[in-house]
């Protein structure tokens, strides 16, 4: 049964995409000729007609002896040529093992270096790695394997009760794989890794643009959950994009800091894939922790930092982060989530040796499409389109095309980095892609006349007071100048009169926080439509995803049910 499903999810993907790529290329003289559109300063770049894993070990013959991944915790690495060996034998052991071209395989783990060689050995025999959230519950597990149709499940040993119950709940999967010690009715990868390669698909045929590589699924913020089928092409672009040779900050010399986590595309690509394509090392961290994570700076010294907003608020604020601890930090990017021109002066004065700060655009379905120059911050913008990258700005009323002066529209991208659509589920594909082949990110964005462009607010997440648009970014920026606050949420609170109020909920830093000082101190500083008349609410901790983004909705769900409950909806 679980064969004739994989079967037909192939056929399917295999169809929907070839329609949107025949939509794709037949418009893509109309889209350079269109007014409005924002072009890449940098000429495009050529994409290599490769699979992800062929591209990556062509490369690693370059430096082959390069650390390439350490395990922040106990201190173990390994070489590119040791990585590229251990990919091959997973590769071959997993097709000793019955596995074909097509299936996919879950993987269910904090950041290790196993977790890498898991994701590129499933790919190089060409299955598909589907990545799921390590701290779900059995129950999300369960869902994800089943809307994946996955097979195969790897799991860190220490989810492995929380794995079991899972596969109670979804008996398809045939084989799962422990990244630990042997065990009853469980493969060990380490077992795995020790197979001869005598079954490595040395002539497997893959077609890049057509082969997902990656199925992870999105963050759920505009509905359920929906895979996102991101091929070997989407891939080897966007590492060659964002490693720009027009721009280029890296080199093989590189050490990062993996905290971002691997189930998410910034963790597996930017990180990881930025690792494997320079040659540089990665070294992993589980999870964050305040003190393992300044101790993994200390020790390692990363040149080049990967972060969300909540992480940069920690290296301006926690005490023990001293500003020679980031010396040979040559440049720190930004992703998830804007940055306040605030935030950026406070993390520049406070290590002041002459850092680069950069910020970044990309979200699952479009994975990176903008970074801002090294060479010319403009706070609070994530820059002009990457090469081969294309974006606009459209009305969101009428969907004309806005230009520089026109104000703030819905972001809109296009290029080769784009999904080829979501897993089974033509509607949500439609919906999100155009018969132009623009993806709808649900940004509202604007920009500049330097093609830079500037990330306001979550389309959905705009509150509307009497007709008037109000962006929690917005206020949220300001509150977080208050003495007495640590940590903001905005959300529009429903009104029978107004529509919507805008309403505060608040981490307070310390006992000196009044609800009506904040109030009054946002009053002062906004038009009226804008203040919190909404209300300040208090709360102990402000909820986020993993990689940062305010989870808003929370909020929002709660406030309804008060409202329901006092009857006042």
């Amino acid at each position: 049964m679980i064969g004739s499903v994989r079967s037909f999810s192939r056929l399917g993907l295999r169809c929907l995409s070839q329609h949107k790529n025949v939509q794709h290329f037949r418009s893509i003289s109309t889209v350079n000729n269109q007014k409005g559109i924002i072009k890449s300063p940098y000429r495009d770049i050529e994409i290599p007609d490769k699979s992800f894993p062929n591209f990556i070990f062509d490369l690693q013959e370059n430096f082959i002896d390069n650390i390439a991944f350490v395990n922040g915790l106990t201190g173990e690495s390994l070489t590119h040529g040791m990585f590229r060996d251990q990919c091959m034998r997973l590769a071959s052991a997993l097709r000793r093992h019955g596995l074909q071209q097509g299936d996919v395989v879950a993987i269910v783990s904090p950041n290790i270096p196993e977790y890498a060689i898991t994701l590129v050995g499933v790919a190089a025999m060409g299955g598909i790695n589907t990545t799921i959230n390590s701290t779900y519950t059995p129950e999300e597990i369960a869902r994800q394997l089943d809307m994946s149709t996955a097979s195969v499940l790897v799991v860190h040993p220490s989810l492995l009760p929380v794995a079991r119950k899972a596969m109670n709940l979804y008996p398809g999967i045939k084989h799962i794989i422990s990244m630990g010690s042997p065990e009853v009715g469980v493969l060990s990868l380490q077992d795995l890794l020790k197979d001869d390669g005598s079954f490595y698909p040395h002539n497997l045929k893959v077609n890049p643009e057509d082969d997902p590589f990656l199925l992870p699924y999105s963050s759920g913020t505009t509905g359920l959950p929906k895979g996102v089928m991101l091929t070997h092409r989407n891939i080897v672009a966007n590492l060659i994009q964002f490693d720009n040779p027009q721009e280029r900050v890296t080199n093989d010399q590189e050490t990062f800091i993996g905290i971002m986590p691997m189930y998410h595309v910034y963790g597996s690509v930017v990180c990881m894939g930025q690792t494997l394509k320079l040659g540089a090392k990665l070294v992993t961290l589980p999870g964050f922790n305040p003190q393992t994570y300044i101790e993994s700076i200390i020790k390692y010294k990363p040149t080049y930092l990967h972060t969300v907003p909540p992480i940069v608020n920690f290296l301006i604020q926690h005490p023990d982060m001293k500003k020679e601890y980031l010396r040979r930090t040559h440049t720190l990017i930004c992703g998830a989530a804007p940055v306040g021109p605030t935030i950026i002066d406070a993390l520049l004065k406070k290590f002041d040796h002459g850092m680069r700060f950069q910020e970044g655009y990309g979200m699952t379905e479009a994975l990176i499409t903008n970074v801002s120059p090294s060479h010319n911050l403009i706070p609070g913008s994530c820059g002009p389109c990457l090469p081969n990258t294309m974006a606009k700005i459209v009305d969101i009323n009428s969907g004309e095309i806005m230009g520089p002066d026109d104000g703030e529209g819905e972001l809109c991208v296009y290029g080769p980095q784009v999904m080829k659509g979501y897993f089974r589920n033509k509607k949500a594909t439609e919906e999100t892609i155009d018969e132009d082949g623009w993806v709808h990110t649900g940004d509202i964005a604007r920009c500049d006349h330097d093609q830079n462009i500037f990330i306001v607010d979550r389309l959905k997440e705009l509150i509307k007071v009497k007709g008037m648009q109000v962006a929690p970014a917005e206020l949220e920026d300001l509150l977080r100048l208050h003495p007495h606050v640590r940590d903001v949420a905005v959300i529009g609170l429903p009104d029978d009169r107004a529509g919507e109020l805008p309403r505060a909920y608040i981490v307070p830093k310390d006992v000196y926080a009044c609800p009506d000082d904040i109030a009054a101190f946002v009053a002062k500083h906004v038009a009226p439509h804008k203040k919190l008349e909404g209300g300040v609410i208090f709360v102990d901790a402000i909820p986020k995803s993993p990689t940062g983004k305010i989870l808003r909705r929370v909020f929002k769900a709660q406030a309804l049910a008060e409202k329901a409950i006092s009857g006042s909806i």
